[in-house]
């Protein structure tokens, strides 16, 4: 058996060349390409990260500059009411809110802050941030001045001031003013036209700031959005080719793999050899099997030969007969059974010797199976007895096989090797329902009736026999 794998194995690799596709290469095709496609979707999907971060970023900037602009607004409105105020009635409370927001909230230079921090100093919004902060500051000591000189004007009415309104210096020229005076100068400064264009050119340019600076947002914005819808359609594209990969594979693998296992299966079920299809590895694997099949084939019908056929004659020998007889007995079919013996083998052997013997019983098997149907059955059932089963056999046809037996007779007279006198003596018995015992021991006495008749010819059984 290790010689016959070796033949097999030769045989495949140097006789057959094995095409097709390669699962193992075609695999690894398969690994590259999706490892390089999802190598481009952490790439795209790192740049879409960034971008989604940078308009997180510019929608941030944008809500920053929105509530910035509305502190900056709210608190300066906040600080001249309570200027005002104070100016008006004298309240310290008012005083002590101002210099709160003023000192304490600093609601509007936090909100400067972080516009600050939302522009880039080369911007033309950071100048004009620059100069509302100043323009902040100016207003502020405007209207601190002015809430000094209310005091001044209203002090001997006003028992307690926060002592950075007390201290906050006086011009010289204000000194010398009456109280009224005094208020009149207070109430110019926080009414008159020139603290309201003062006021409105702050207001401006806190609104060009955040103007410039929403703008710059937005082309922010735009770019970033440009630029992530373009991922996007990458990213769906890179998924599309990932999806038709997916699809390939398993299609690959039912048509290389699946389809060739299930049709192996099948040919393995039913004993058969198996179709040559798949992959190259299935291909080979398909035709190592088919070699051992036939290898397998050709040794179950030497085994056969072996434990069916006589070695010596070539026919059918005892066993396969008895199995005949067995199966005929089951299907109850009629049929005729022929015993044969050949006359006076012993002084054959005597004669011619065993070498003779055998060639006479070899001969006589040659002849047999020449002269009768393809459908019977010749078998050797003893050293120098014969058997014939004539399946759908019919009583009409006894004088057919008589004539039969006379023309073996005839052939056997005239063997070569110089054997001489060489005859048979057959018996027939017929039965309608297959075989049983009773037919053999019924052609048996048609055998030896032959034999008392002189041999060389052919009876039928008949009732007077019985």
């Amino acid at each position: 058996m290790p010689e016959e794998t070796t033949e097999i194995r030769q045989h495949i690799i140097e006789d057959d060349k094995i095409t097709g596709i390669n699962i193992n290469l075609l695999t690894t095709f398969f690994i590259v390409i999706t490892a390089i496609v999802f190598f481009f979707v952490l790439f795209i999907s790192n740049g879409v990260m960034k971008r989604f971060n940078a308009v997180e970023d510019a929608i941030g900037k944008f809500i920053i500059c929105e509530q910035s602009s509305k502190i900056i607004k709210d608190s300066a409105n906040f600080l001249t009411e309570q200027a005002r105020l104070f100016v008006l009635n004298g309240a310290p409370e008012y005083a002590y809110e101002y210099l709160k927001e003023k000192n304490v909230t600093k609601r509007r230079v936090l909100a400067f802050t972080e516009l600050q921090n939302a522009c880039s100093e080369q911007d033309l919004a950071y100048q004009r941030l620059q100069i509302a902060i100043e323009q902040s500051e100016s207003l502020i000591n405007i209207e601190t001045y002015a809430i000094k000189l209310g005091y001044e004007a209203k002090k001997d009415s006003i028992s307690d001031i926060p002592d950075e309104i007390k201290d906050f210096p006086l011009k010289e020229s204000d000194r010398k003013l009456s109280k009224k005076e005094l208020e009149n100068a207070a109430l110019e400064m926080l009414f008159g036209e020139g603290y309201l264009l003062y006021k409105t050119r702050v207001n401006e340019n806190c609104n060009l700031t955040v103007t410039s600076i929403e703008e710059e947002i937005q082309r922010n914005l735009q770019i970033n959005s440009t630029d992530l819808g373009e991922y996007l359609q990458r990213l769906r594209f890179l998924f599309f080719v990932l999806l038709v990969i997916t699809a390939f594979i398993f299609f690959a693998m039912a048509y290389f793999v699946l389809h060739p296992l299930k049709n192996f299966l099948n040919s393995i079920k039913k004993d058969e050899k198996l179709n040559v299809i798949g992959s190259t590895e299935f291909k080979y694997l398909a035709k190592t099997y088919n070699e051992i099949y036939e290898v397998k084939a050709k040794n179950e019908k030497k085994l056969i030969l072996k434990a069916e056929y006589d070695s010596l004659t070539g026919i059918l020998n005892r066993r396969a007969f008895d199995n005949l007889c067995l199966n005929s007995a089951e299907q109850q079919k009629p049929i005729a059974l022929l015993l044969i013996d050949i006359d006076n083998f012993k002084h054959i052997n005597d004669t011619y010797g065993h070498a003779g013997g055998d060639t006479a019983l070899k001969e006589l098997a040659r002849i047999l199976q020449n002269t009768f149907r393809k459908d019977d059955y010749i078998a050797r059932i003893g050293g120098d007895e014969f058997a014939a089963i004539l399946p759908n056999y019919k009583i009409s046809s006894n004088e057919t096989i008589i004539r039969k037996i006379e023309s073996v007779n005839e052939q056997l007279a005239n063997m070569k090797d110089g054997i001489k006198t060489v005859s048979i003596s057959v018996g027939g018995a017929f039965s309608p329902t297959g075989y049983d015992e009773e037919l053999y021991k019924r052609a048996d006495k048609a055998l030896y009736k032959t034999k008392e008749l002189g041999k060389r010819g052919c009876s039928f059984y008949t009732e007077d026999l019985g």
